[in-house]
């Protein structure tokens, strides 16, 4: 990768610790399915992790979208459209495979042993009613079939390429997070947040977002708009999303207060409350990600040897990171400290121990032509 590209790679380990730390706060007291979560300490812990995964949920899959869409035209055009879906089968299909018969079964099994200390892995292996386990893995169930249909495109379109537009202004970012908010609130009337479509996991409340991204991420590259984004745009979306973290979680508390509404109405149904919940929820979301790019591009461009060893490791610690986290959480299970406590230190054992677990798994040739 070019070095004026690094920032990418950078902004990816960050996501990716994000994403455990995120898990971590799902299990001590967020609202979100994981495969164990504990008893929280009351009303203000919720709080604080619900707008921390919330924060999360707007932006990080739908980054994650982007930045894997971004190189997939250079490496279609590379590789040619055999040997490039060869290639993404291998990095895509063999990890999930592999999650799914075993780190998926291996991490449930830890996390219900707690509570049935007689059954055996092998009791439960040979018994599970569910044998496709996509977990954390949806996403690349996901890129896969969002590859495959660029494939696909690009074979019937001829495989034109145009490069002509330029990176669009303020307002229309503005405008396609408003839109993309639309969207999401008439899918939400069908597939609530919180609903998942089995067996893949995926929640088809957020796909509005991730679909777009993926589609903007190739447009992105074709037009080169990374390369024009400056610091200065970026500071603007900061203020913009934080302006929108700052009056949007009280607000979005006010109305419910005043519309004695229950939290399933943010979730989905023709509602004003998963109206307004849609529409700030991609503006917050878009806003970050416009800001983090720009700003990124200038202050995460410069990468060491210890920052070369987190890029190359974060896909294996997206794959892992779940029976980390797991592990670590069921040790903490009888020690009587504060929730906000134990996510802090699950989550960065979990990041660390997952970094240190990958790298060395990278070194071993067939994991490392996989991921």
């Amino acid at each position: 990768m070019k070095e004026r590209d690094n920032y990418i790679d950078n902004i990816r380990v960050l996501l990716t610790m994000l994403v455990v730390l995120h898990h971590a706060a799902v299990t001590y007291g967020a609202p979100g399915g994981w495969y164990y979560k504990e008893e929280t300490g009351g009303l203000p812990t919720q709080l604080l992790l619900t707008v921390f995964v919330s924060v999360n949920q707007s932006f990080f899959m739908g980054l994650f979208f982007f930045l894997s869409s971004y190189f997939i035209p250079s490496s279609y055009e590379r590789k040619g459209g055999g040997i490039f879906l060869l290639d993404r089968f291998k990095r895509l299909g063999i990890p999930l495979v592999f999650y799914s018969l075993v780190i998926s079964p291996l991490t449930i099994y830890i996390a219900i042993t707690h509570r049935y200390n007689t059954l055996t892995f092998k009791d439960y292996y040979l018994n599970r009613e569910q044998w496709i386990e996509t977990g954390v893995l949806w996403f690349t169930a996901a890129l896969l079939i969002f590859t495959f249909a660029f494939v696909l495109l690009q074979y019937f379109s001829g495989n034109k390429t145009k490069r002509s537009s330029t990176f669009p202004g303020n307002r229309s970012i503005f405008v396609f997070a408003v839109i993309l908010g639309i969207l999401s609130f008439f899918v939400r009337i069908v597939f609530p947040i919180g609903w998942t479509l089995s067996p893949f996991g995926f929640q088809l409340a957020h796909f509005c977002q991730y679909i777009a991204l993926f589609i903007v991420g190739i447009i992105a590259y074709r037009n080169q708009w990374l390369s024009t984004l400056s610091y200065q745009r970026g500071k603007v979306w900061l203020w913009i999303a934080v302006v929108l973290i700052v009056i949007g979680f009280p607000g979005i508390y006010i109305l419910k207060i005043i519309t004695h509404s229950e939290l399933d109405a943010f979730l989905g149904g023709f509602t004003i409350q998963s109206f307004v919940n849609a529409i700030w929820e991609q503006l917050l979301g878009i806003s970050i990600i416009v800001s983090l790019l720009s700003i990124g591009k200038y202050t995460l461009n410069s990468q060491g040897n210890f920052l070369k060893i987190l890029s190359r490791s974060a896909y294996a610690v997206y794959i892992i990171h779940p029976l980390v986290l797991v592990c670590i959480s069921v040790l903490l299970k009888d020690i009587s400290i504060a929730p906000l406590l134990k996510f802090a230190i699950s989550g960065v054992s979990a990041i660390a121990i997952s970094f240190v677990a990958a790298e060395l798994l990278v070194r071993i040739p067939i994991v490392k032509d996989t991921v």
